[in-house]
């Protein structure tokens, strides 16, 4: 359960999971899902061949997203793309970074802008185009991140002092963000457990532990031990794991 993955295997996790929530997300409005990059996107379209969500949403990327509201005015490039750009074109026809067949016809604006797995394992630079443009886009589009690293870009991983720009975003558009869905693992002192939270119910402590039943096969049990209406510190949240008192029902 506390396995560890490397940033591919972490996106192609999250690329399905968001595919098979198209259909029923689509029932509540237009959606634009974008990926971190055009070759994930040629790729997805090659694994999930299935009119039923294909249908549910257009396909694209971060890039033509932000580049379709700023007419390639404000889209930040990441560092380095000019000589990834120069590197693809001397294998011509063998699209290496992706196939913009693949990309979707953009029209107007939708009513939801899925983003998956935006800067996590990539540019940092796809954070700061995640807050163009939503910033760009009608007030009425809801921009969802699905897995982008929220905390670990909230808490000053990337310095401000070598990460200006992205320090900025992170003030002004990613601390207010909303956690519909959170799942965090806790590990302390021998001791597992979990931070969770399903909007709009409270943040919530859970204590992992294991027995073993009648026939002698471990068993998980989940203890509720805090919850809080707003996020808990990490602090916290292993304090209260450690302390295992459960919460009154």
């Amino acid at each position: 359960q506390f396995d560890d993955f490397d940033n591919v295997q972490e996106l192609d996790l999250n690329k399905d999971w968001c595919i098979e929530w198209l259909p029923a997300v689509a029932q509540t409005g237009s959606i634009w899902f974008a990926l971190p990059d055009l070759k994930e996107c040629e790729l997805i379209k090659e694994d999930w061949k299935g009119s039923r969500y294909r249908d549910a949403a257009q396909f694209t990327t971060i890039e033509a997203v932000t580049r379709h509201y700023t007419a390639d005015q404000d889209y930040k490039k990441p560092w380095g793309a000019s000589l990834a750009n120069g590197v693809s074109g001397l294998f011509a026809g063998n699209n290496v970074l992706g196939d913009t067949n693949a990309l979707d016809e953009l029209e107007g604006s939708p009513d939801i802008h899925l983003i998956c797995q935006p800067g996590n394992g990539g540019p940092v630079e796809d954070w700061v185009n995640c807050e163009i443009l939503h910033k760009n886009a009608p007030e009425s589009t809801a921009t969802v991140i699905v897995n982008g690293a929220l905390d670990k870009v909230r808490d000053g991983y990337y310095p401000g002092i070598f990460f200006p720009e992205l320090a900025a975003t992170v003030d002004r558009f990613y601390k207010p963000f909303e956690s519909i869905f959170y799942l965090r693992p806790l590990s302390d002192k021998g001791c597992y457990g979990w931070v969770f939270r399903v909007y709009p119910e409270p943040w919530q402590v859970v204590l992992q532990t294991t027995t073993k039943n009648k026939q002698d096969k471990l068993v998980v049990e989940n203890t509720l031990v805090y919850t809080s209406e707003t996020r808990p510190s990490f602090k916290t949240a292993l304090e209260k794991m450690l302390q295992g008192t459960p919460v009154a029902k």
